[in-house]
C-alpha cells in the first residue's frame, strides 16, 4: 500500500534531548551558531577557534558552541464516535486512517516519535499506539481503522486521552468530525493549551447536502435515532445555517487557543498538510 508523506514544522523550540529535525534549546551537534565559550567550560575541542582564541584578551582556547536539532513527540487524538462513519462522498473514519499511515511514515522520517490514541466512550486499544518510532507506526492502526464500524454514541475518551498525555510540549493532532457538544470541545481544547494542537477536521461533503427534495428517512449517526423528514427548501437552509452557526463557533474556540484547524473533505490530501504548515 502506498502511504503519502507529508511535513510539518513547529512555531517553537524544541526542549528535547534526542536528536532531531526541529530547531532545539540544547547545546550540541548542530548547524545552529550560537555563540563562543572557553574550552574549559565547554569541553569539546573539535569546535575549535584559532582566531577567535588568538583575539581573545584573556589568551584562552575558545570553542564554538552550536543548537542540536530536536526531535519532538507526535500524537493523534481520533474520534471513533458514530458520526465518523458516516458513508457519503468520502468516509471520514478513511480520511483519518490515511493521515494516522501518513503521519506514522512522515514523523519516521523526521525523526519523531508518533503515537496514535482512538476513542470513543473508552479509549479503544485496538486503535491505540505508545510513542515510539518505526517506519510504520501508522500502517495497522490505519488498517483497522478502515475495516472498523464505529456505533458508540459519543467521543468523551478524548478528554481522558488528552489528559493522559505528558505535559511536555509536543504536536497534537486531533482529528475529528468536530460534530461534539461545544462544551466538551471546550474541556479537550482546554487540556490540550500546554501543547500545539492542529485540529483536523473531517468533513464529508454529503454531510448536510440531501440529493434532492421530497420526504427522506434520515438517521441520527450518534444516537442511533431515525426519523422521516420532509427535505424542503426551508430545511436545507436551515441545515446549513446551523452547520455554519457550528462551524462558526468552533474557529472562535480554535483561536482562543491558538490552535490552526486544518479542514480535509472526501479525502485525504498530504499536499494540503504540507502547505498547512509551509503556507
Amino acid at each position: 500500500m502506498h502511504v503519502e508523506e507529508f511535513h510539518y514544522r513547529l512555531r517553537w523550540r524544541s526542549r528535547g534531548q534526542r536528536p532531531g529535525f526541529h530547531a532545539g534549546v540544547q547545546r550540541g551537534l548542530g548547524f545552529e551558531y550560537r555563540g563562543l565559550a572557553p574550552l574549559a567550560a565547554a569541553g569539546d575541542p573539535r569546535r575549535l577557534d584559532l582566531r577567535a582564541s588568538a583575539r581573545d584578551p584573556l589568551r584562552q582556547l575558545l570553542v564554538r558552541l552550536y543548537t542540536q536539532p530536536a526531535a519532538v513527540p507526535v500524537h493523534a487524538l481520533v474520534d471513533l464516535s458514530a458520526s465518523m462513519g458516516f458513508r457519503g462522498a468520502g468516509r471520514k473514519l478513511d480520511i483519518a486512517a490515511d493521515f494516522v499511515a501518513a503521519l506514522g511514515y512522515s514523523a519516521f522520517r523526521t525523526g519523531d516519535p508518533v503515537a496514535v490514541i482512538g476513542c470513543d466512550r473508552e479509549i479503544r486499544p485496538e486503535f491505540t499506539r505508545a510513542l515510539g518510532s518505526a517506519r510504520g507506526a501508522g500502517h495497522d492502526i490505519a488498517v483497522r481503522l478502515r475495516a472498523h464500524e464505529p456505533s458508540g454514541d459519543g467521543a468523551e475518551a478524548l478528554l481522558d486521552a488528552a489528559a493522559a498525555l505528558a505535559p511536555r510540549r509536543s504536536l497534537v493532532f486531533l482529528l475529528s468530525d468536530f460534530y461534539l457538544p461545544l462544551d466538551f470541545i471546550d474541556a479537550v481544547l482546554a487540556q490540550l493549551a500546554q501543547h500545539e494542537l492542529i485540529p483536523v477536521i473531517l468533513r464529508d461533503s454529503a454531510d448536510l447536502e440531501p440529493s434532492g427534495f421530497g420526504f427522506a428517512r434520515v438517521r441520527d449517526a450518534e444516537r442511533g435515532g431515525e426519523r422521516t423528514l420532509l427535505v424542503r427548501r426551508a430545511l436545507v437552509e436551515k441545515l446549513a445555517a446551523s452547520s455554519s452557526a457550528h462551524d462558526g463557533a468552533l474557529s472562535r474556540r480554535f483561536a482562543a487557543v491558538g490552535a490552526r484547524p486544518l479542514t480535509l473533505t472526501d479525502r485525504f490530501d498530504a499536499a494540503l498538510v504540507t502547505r498547512h504548515f509551509y503556507g
